[in-house]
């Protein structure tokens, strides 16, 4: 947010919305300049700037455009197409007023440079001005999901016989129509939107993406079945339209989150009065040339009057486009969207009612939250169930929760929310990822639905997630390090038709009884699947149309050994997939993902690192530490493992721990040519010990470019916590080690020492195994962990929630908490737990507000037993708008209220 550029020293313009594009003219300086530094000030001081991680600085590529004074004007070219026909509106700026002859050829050039449709016109240029003119292609091939064919229409401007300016804009020929009854339709054939939301950043990258790992999640996606992408909740950066036009993914393209304040110092608390008409038109002028861009989104989960204003300005801008929001200002809108409230029960049964008419996309639809590798047979609801939202009931898998494994034992959770969540598709706001394929695959209006999210990303982990640790909002299908989730094969499954077939959970789970039966589900596009453990059939299954049957289930015994899932297709084995028992980790092996290292600078490899045991065999548990070391022209450019709640660095170190047995490592080369080699080095055990208390060091190389190093590798280790040296014990295999041990390990690379290994090994180390894990589900929002105002956190008393408690003890002293409502605004209970004694009048009492409204003046709270020891309940009713909504709680004498947490229900 806040940029502001100079040449020279001289301001030449500030623009405060971070997520737009713009430019400024420098003429002047050029003409008087022998050389020109520029100067980028980003003035993100102010937090938060968005419910989420924005990044800061420049986060896409700049450039420098050498125009004519008289020139096609920036973004001054749009391309609209029907049928055949191709209409051409092109700007000019001239610096001259006098008026002048000029000529301007339009070419459109095939895929392969073909030149297919031309003209050629004399114009007058008066100082600015708008050319229109239309041209046609014989036959020409259509853009869509599944072909997506690009034109380039050449633009020249000829003053006499020079040719004073060119631009080329990339396009592509297709028809659409909405239909209130049928949703979308691309070319004459009806569209279904699968889609998802994103926001900009690419977790241990940040907000600057690179193009290559852009491309590689935009394709991640279409390869899941998504053929959709809402632009959440800004503008993208202007090569993710491109890479859009070249793959096929449909586009809604949003602006805005908010019309007015949601975070404290956004966009919409301190700018959108001034600059949202200059921002979006400077949006529209931008995208909407774009063959992928169908809709426009101009807001999220906000409201106004300025909402008739924003769709106005798009229609005239881009009449050839409707525009929506996410559940904003809904009766101005072309297109009906609607976030959370469509995942009511009863809201889809109901949807020709409740769309009002018009087009209907579900634009957040829908939340359900896993963590990559974690799972639960019990269902858990974010708002319990039944409850005011209307959740649907998804059923439990068993009686009695078989898996007990988690991140962190429950005593030690710092909220109720710091929970990890299941990849069963059993962990929701209301409705299961599985019942919304289904609506949307089978009610006819339903035009659309995007889900929350794509991938996981930075952000929104303190409402959302509880707070630190957790940093990253789980609600993807894909994790922020690029590894997919189960939930990215049920929809590959629903979505897709290559064969495919994907087993869950892992088969290695040493704390679960003997014979206890575990749900085994496969996802599959085949007709028929067959299951076998140990070589021996458990017969077939078909995958259903209907939500609770989309998996083929089976009941396995759990003991240790090999599953095999088979799929067919009439009748012939067509995709299989086998899971076997891990032992303990042993080794790592690396692999790449997406393409290699081109013959570039800083271009860019995913390297994964799994964890195996001896024999190869993926271990689903592995939390050991990877030490990298690049060998010739590359660096380390990132390192990530899709952990929620790991807050280590992910620029500057040299390792890593892994997450669920995966480690991911951005590599970037440095020069154009030369050899780069991966040496990837790791002390391998089980953290606690649980079964074995072997360690065992393994190092392996990957070439990434050039030739492949066969360096000279030794490895001296300690087991005492000192470091080690070329004296201490040589590594030749694995080794047994007591509890509570530090072991260190000396990597020598053609005898030099290159780097120092170490992992701790211990009854607190590593993920916990506790066989009365629970959910911790009876903290509410914290107080402590809220916004204060002249209190005073404290945490001498017992029986309160959380880490401590808050004391309002002076007059308007007080607490805020962000909460975030989305579904349909309306009153919900405000349920507060308090602490508080009043000698004089047995009472105290205290004010109310929600979003700077004063809802109760005097809120009375009669004397507690005791102090800080005993806690009472007290609740008022409180009305909550859509979306971001702030709730204080303030002191109205000098008496002490000590405050410990608040629930909405």
């Amino acid at each position: 947010m806040n940029s502001t550029v100079y040449a020279n020293g001289q301001e030449l313009g500030t623009r405060p919305y971070g997520w737009i594009s713009f430019a400024y003219d420098i003429s002047d300086i050029a003409q008087n300049s022998n050389k020109i530094t520029f100067a980028v000030r980003v003035d993100n001081d102010k937090q938060p700037a968005a419910r989420w991680y924005t990044g800061s600085g420049i986060y896409a590529h700049t450039w420098i455009d050498v125009k004519n004074k008289t020139h096609i004007s920036r973004d001054g070219i749009f391309v609209k197409t029907a049928g055949d026909k191709v209409f051409v509106e092109t700007e000019f700026t001239s610096e001259n007023n006098e008026t002048r002859e000029a000529v301007v050829v339009t070419s459109i050039v095939d895929a392969i440079g073909n030149i297919v449709g031309a003209s050629k016109e004399n114009i007058q240029l008066n100082s600015d001005k708008t050319f229109k003119n239309e041209l046609e292609i014989n036959q020409p091939n259509r853009w869509s999901v599944e072909t997506p064919y690009l034109y380039t229409l050449k633009t020249e401007l000829f003053l006499g016989n020079e040719v004073v300016d060119v631009v080329e804009t990339t396009f592509g020929v297709r028809d659409i129509e909405w239909k209130p009854e049928t949703g979308m339709w691309l070319n004459g054939k009806n569209v279904k939107l699968q889609g998802v939301c994103n926001h900009q950043d690419a977790g241990a990258l940040g907000a600057a993406v690179p193009d290559k790992i852009l491309r590689f999640r935009i394709q991640q996606l279409k390869d899941m079945g998504v053929n959709a992408f809402r632009t959440s909740h800004n503008p993208q950066t202007p090569i993710f339209y491109q890479i859009c036009d070249e793959l096929g993914m449909l586009v809604m393209d949003e602006i805005f989150d908010g019309w007015k304040k949601k975070a404290k110092n956004d966009y919409g608390a301190h700018h959108f009065d001034i600059w949202w008409k200059r921002d979006l038109t400077d949006w529209i002028k931008r995208d909407r040339n774009h063959p992928s861009v169908v809709i426009y989104s101009v807001g999220n989960e906000t409201g106004g009057a300025v909402a008739k204003d924003l769709v106005e300005a798009c229609n005239v801008l881009d009449p050839t486009r409707p525009v929506t929001s996410g559940h904003s200002g809904s009766q101005y809108m072309n297109v009906l969207g609607v976030n959370g409230g469509s995942e009511k029960k009863g809201y889809m049964e109901d949807l020709d009612n409740n769309r009002g008419g018009k087009v209907f996309i579900g634009t957040e639809n829908t939340h359900t939250w896993q963590v990559r590798g974690y799972y639960r047979t019990h269902t858990w609801y974010r708002d319990g169930f039944p409850n005011k939202n209307n959740t649907y009931e998804i059923p439990n898998l068993t009686k009695k929760e078989v898996f007990t494994h988690d991140w962190i034992e429950a005593s030690e959770r710092k909220h109720r929310k710091q929970i990890f969540n299941s990849s069963y598709d059993n962990a929701t706001v209301r409705v299961s990822s599985r019942l919304n394929i289904e609506q949307l695959r089978d009610i006819p209006s339903y035009a659309g639905s995007f889900r929350w999210t794509g991938h996981d990303y930075i952000g929104e982990a303190g409402y959302v997630h509880g707070g630190w640790p957790f940093k990253a909002f789980m609600g993807g299908a894909i994790d922020l390090a690029n590894f997919e989730k189960d939930l990215f094969y049920l929809y590959q499954s629903q979505w897709t038709t290559k064969p495919m077939i994907h087993m869950l959970p892992h088969w290695t789970h040493p704390k679960v009884e003997l014979g206890t039966k575990i749900p085994v589900w496969v996802y599959s596009n085949t007709d028929e699947v067959e299951l076998f453990f140990n070589d021996t059939s458990l017969g077939k299954q078909k995958p259903g149309t209907k939500w609770d049957i989309m998996q083929c289930q089976w009941m396995v015994k759990w003991q240790p050994g090999t599953l095999k899932a088979v799929g067919y297709k009439e009748g012939v084995v067509v995709s299989e997939e086998i899971v076997k028992t891990a032992n303990e980790p042993a080794k790592i092996k690396l692999s790449i993902d997406g393409e290699a290292i081109g013959n570039i600078a800083n271009d860019m490899v995913q390297v994964r690192v799994s964890a195996t045991d001896s024999v190869g065999t993926f271990y689903p548990y592995g939390e050991n530490r990877t030490y990298f070391n690049v060998v010739g022209n590359g660096r380390i450019k990132a390192l990530d493992n899709g952990s929620p709640v790991d807050v280590e660095q992910h620029v500057g170190p040299n390792h890593r721990k892994a997450f669920y047995g995966l480690t991911r490592a951005y590599i970037e080369s440095t020069k154009e040519t030369g050899d780069i080699n991966l040496i990837a080095s790791c002390i391998l055990g089980e953290k606690k010990q649980i079964t074995s208390n072997i360690v065992r060091i393994d190092t392996q190389i990957i070439n990434l470019r050039g030739e492949k190093i066969q360096p000279k590798i030794e490895i001296y280790y300690t087991t005492n916590g000192e470091e080690p040296t070329i004296n201490s014990n040589k590594y030749i295999k694995g080794f047994k080690i007591a509890p509570e041990t530090v072991v260190k390990a000396l990597l020598i690379v053609n005898g030099k020492p290159t780097q120092i290994l170490e992992e701790h090994f211990g009854k607190n180390e590593g993920f916990t195994w506790n066989e009365n894990a629970s959910t911790n589900d009876d903290i509410g929002e914290q107080a402590e962990a809220a916004i204060l105002s002249g209190a005073e956190i404290l945490s001498k008393g017992s029986n309160f929630k959380g880490t401590g408690f808050v004391s309002l003890n002076k007059v308007e002293s007080a607490i805020s908490w962000y909460q975030e409502n989305d579904g349909n605004a309306g009153y919900f209970d405000l349920n507060i737990r308090y602490s508080t004694k009043n000698p004089n009048l047995k009472e105290n009492s205290l004010k109310i507000s929600v979003n700077d409204k004063v809802v109760i003046d005097r809120f009375v709270l009669s004397n507690s037993d005791n102090l800080g020891y005993t806690w009472d309940e007290i609740k008022h009713s409180i009305y909550l708008d859509r979306g971001a909504n702030t709730i204080k709680i303030e002191s109205l004498d000098n008496e002490i209220i000590y405050i410990d947490e608040i629930r909405i229900k």
